[in-house]
């Protein structure tokens, strides 16, 4: 596996662990009287903003690849 499939991979654990601390984060506003649809909003654009950065990051390694292998028959 690669350096660039490890990094993806990495990301991906890293937006899981994100999404738990949200989560337990929703817990803790709760409990301090923030409400929990503010908590949940503030969550679910979090979470997309880091699937979006994961996307990105996913399409950039594609091409990067795609640059760095060279054609078959050249």
């Amino acid at each position: 596996m690669g350096a660039l499939e490890k990094s993806v991979r990495k990301l991906a654990g890293a937006l899981d662990a994100l999404e738990e601390k949200l989560e337990d984060r929703l817990s803790d506003l709760s409990a301090k009287g923030e409400t929990i649809e503010q908590a949940k909003i503030r969550a679910r654009t979090a979470k997309t903003q880091a699937s979006a950065a994961a996307e990105d990051l996913s399409d950039a390694i594609r091409e990067l690849k795609t640059l760095l292998t060279p054609e078959k028959g050249a």
